[in-house]
């Protein structure tokens, strides 16, 4: 943070606490001790102008910097500054809304500016918007830590101990403040803020991390809340035991499958009983590993049980063919990036991993040797046979921190409101009947697989996040949630060979007639799903410098490996594709993934022609008829030529872009899913609409592919692009 003014300016004392003594001195401090009195005159500056990577259009942001202490048994020691940002209220302010995205570790000071986007932009009339980066995050003191450089080749024992050297060497740079990264004492900085900024309570609104928080919190400050809300809860308890009540709630999952499975034996032939199934899947797990064999089952198990035939599809296509299996599940050195990386988890600076460990290691009484990973993996695996070996990690992420002491949690008389998403992954909703009865309050049940999105604009049952805030109104029972198509596979399974999975599109290897078994492939997708973003209105990109990464599906949707070539073209003038040749040929796709390129067909679909479309991210094929062929399609200030509309079973949703269009018959590729009218507008993006001369159409719910015969007259020899041939038609540069 640039230029950030200060309330007040305290020097910076240096503190040579040891890492046992300052456990000792921060556990034992009473609840009240961040109640001293603090000097008055918060000065606030526009944070775009204090701070040189805010959002430059944020014109209501206000930044401050509050010191507080390191060590509150020591108010007068040394000072650390916490970044606090405000967006006032617009008319007559009755107290404070306080929010926090979690992580835990995640920056703070945007969430204030967020919260205007969410059902609580209406409580802005009456209550500041508060945001705090917690020490060790964002704008605040924080440590900058390198992660340990692996080469690969190390064992599992001798990664862990890297692990653990790189911890002690961050923790060695400022173990005052490294150990001092917990919540009760982000609690008591929460608190010292409230008390600077002249609130008597606060309400708190806290999610995913933040609700640890919250709960931390209220359980030492009980009497300065007025209203919190916590939605996707973590764990009250330790991380392993977090973990142990986690793994529980999947394994009863695996076996309402296996119950399942036992009942479908004459399509899948794994047993006729749900101990047979088991035992079945038993050898299958041995054969493929832990860590394949989860890759087999659907993440969000339960939320669907539809999808239970895509994870029974997989697990017999594994058991018949013999085939490897490629693991999508997080590895040791990585688990918690990815997740984090999927739900927004990023850092001002280079320290979240480190902080994020240090709040929950510094509350982990858990084990720190290798010897505990070891221990607890086999009791873990015995008593859960189904479970994977990277619900381990908490052991892994705080080798080499010293062991911490749990949260004090407690229940208390302030207004309380739980909610948990049933099926979710990330927070699973165990923890949140755990943290329930370990504090109390309300709990209200979502039936979806969602993470922390109560307060969402686009979500019916937010509405009750409003009504609690505003007068207090509990939320009890359950509430339908988000609809399961925005977690998992919305349509219907089928066959998914010659498909291939790309960040967030669809798309397919394709083969021309002309092509030879030692051509190098081709791979075809939408010109909007182009690596590099959508080109513009009449643009055509032929510059062969762009790479494309995707992942080659099995025919029952499993990812069996990668595919990497470059762009060759991409439009969206006249038409929607983009064009790539792979680095591998087609017999070498063959021969390592066992599946067949799509036949490009030269002639177009025609108005009632069965058709399917196979969406590789979303693993759904939709089976229809080409309804009919439209003379220009309109789309914001795109158009297409002769595009196919489907018939209304062809219900393709987002996420669909790129799929193949095949003959139902023939397997022939016709056309490419290009787009659908969602919301009934008229000619916009994402709501295309049908001009035929002078008329204007529009079929809401309608899904619509470009035709792609003209792509089979451009290719020349050794399966190039020539767009100068005379047959070829496409659009040039």
């Amino acid at each position: 943070m640039q230029n950030i003014l200060r309330y007040s300016t305290v020097p910076s004392i240096a503190a040579g606490i040891s890492v046992a003594a300052s456990l000792i001195t921060l556990s034992a401090v009473p609840a009240d001790a961040a109640s001293t009195p603090a000097p008055e005159g918060v000065q606030w500056e526009l944070c775009r102008d204090a701070v040189s990577d805010w959002n430059r259009n944020d014109n209501r942001s206000e930044c401050t910097l509050i010191p507080v202490p390191v060590d509150y048994s020591k108010p007068e020691g040394r000072k650390i500054d916490i970044a606090v940002s405000r967006v006032k209220a617009t008319g007559k302010r009755t107290g404070a809304l306080f929010g926090n995205p979690g992580g835990p570790g995640l920056a703070g000071t945007t969430s204030a500016r967020e919260l205007l986007s969410s059902r609580l932009a209406p409580m802005n009339e009456t209550l500041d918007f508060i945001g705090i980066d917690t020490r060790g995050t964002g704008y605040s003191a924080q440590i900058s830590c390198d992660e340990p450089e692996f080469q690969g080749s190390e064992t599992e024992e001798e990664t862990f101990e890297m692990r653990a050297s790189t911890k002690r060497a961050c923790i060695a740079k400022d173990p005052a403040l490294a150990l001092s990264i917990s919540m009760e004492n982000a609690a008591r900085d929460m608190d010292r803020i409230r008390q600077v900024l002249g609130f008597d309570k606060i309400n708190f609104y806290g999610n995913s991390g933040g609700t640890a928080l919250g709960a931390v919190y209220r359980s030492m400050f009980d009497k300065r809340v007025d209203r919190m809300w916590l939605d996707s809860i973590m764990s009250p308890a330790g991380q392993s035991a977090a973990v142990e009540a986690e793994v529980a709630a999947y394994d009863a999952g695996y076996r309402r499958f296996f119950k399942w499975l036992a009942g479908k034996d004459s399509t899948y032939g794994f047993g006729t009983s749900p101990k047979k199934v088991a035992s079945a899947l038993k050898e299958l797990q041995k054969k493929v590993g832990r860590e394949g064999f989860a890759a087999l089952l659907d993440t969000n198990l339960e939320a669907i049980p539809d999808r239970w035939e895509r994870s029974a599809a997989k697990l017999m296509e594994v058991r018949d063919s013999g085939a490897e299996v490629t693991s999508t599940q997080p590895n040791a050195d990585n688990a918690d990036n990815a997740d984090r990386k999927a739900f927004g988890f990023g850092e001002m600076g280079r320290n979240y991993g480190f902080t994020h460990d240090a709040f929950m290691c510094n509350a982990s009484p858990d084990g720190r040797t290798y010897a505990d990973l070891v221990r607890i993996r086999k009791e873990r695996q015995a008593k859960y046979p189904f479970s994977t070996d990277f619900n381990n990690e908490p052991v892994a992420n705080c080798a080499g921190w010293p062991a911490g002491k749990p949260w004090a949690l407690k229940p208390g008389k302030s207004r309380l409101q739980l909610s948990g998403h049933k099926f979710e992954t990330v927070t699973p909703y165990v923890w949140a009947k755990m943290m329930h009865e370990k504090i109390g309050g309300s709990l209200l049940t979502v039936m979806d697989a969602e993470h922390s999105t109560m307060k969402s604009n686009d979500f019916a049952c937010g509405s009750k996040v409003l009504d609690f805030f505003r007068d207090g109104t509990p939320a009890k029972g359950s509430c339908a949630g988000f609809p399961a198509d925005r977690t998992g596979p919305p349509g219907p399974a089928g066959n998914m060979a010659g498909t291939v999975k790309l960040p967030y599109c669809s798309a397919s290897l394709v083969r021309p007639r002309t092509a030879r078994d030692e051509d190098k492939a081709l791979l075809l997708t939408n010109g909007h799903c182009h690596p590099a973003g959508r080109p513009k209105p009449g643009e055509v990109i032929t510059d062969k410098n762009a790479v494309i990464e995707g992942t080659v599906m099995s025919p029952a949707g499993r990812e069996l490996g990668p595919v990497t070539g470059r762009i060759l073209y991409a439009t969206m003038t006249g038409t929607d594709i983009t064009l790539a040749q792979l680095d591998s040929t087609y017999a070498e796709i063959q021969q390592k993934y066992k599946v067949e390129a799509f036949p490009l067909a030269s002639s177009s679909p025609v108005p009632g022609q069965k058709i399917k479309v196979a969406s590789s991210f979303l693993e759904s094929v939709w089976s229809c008829q080409a309804e009919a062929v439209v003379p220009t399609l309109k789309e914001g200030d795109y158009t297409s030529t002769h595009a196919i509309r489907y018939a209304k079973e062809c219900d393709t949703r987002p996420g669909s872009s790129g799929s193949p269009v095949i003959d139902a018959e023939t397997r022939e590729l016709v056309a490419v899913n290009s787009t659908s009218n969602r919301d009934g507008k008229e000619c916009e993006l994402n709501n295309p609409c049908e001009v035929d001369g002078t008329v204007t159409t529009v079929h809401q719910g309608r899904g619509y592919a470009t035709q792609t015969a003209a792509i089979a007259a451009c290719i020349g020899d050794d399966n190039t692009l020539d767009l100068k041939r005379q047959e070829c038609t496409l659009p040039r540069p």
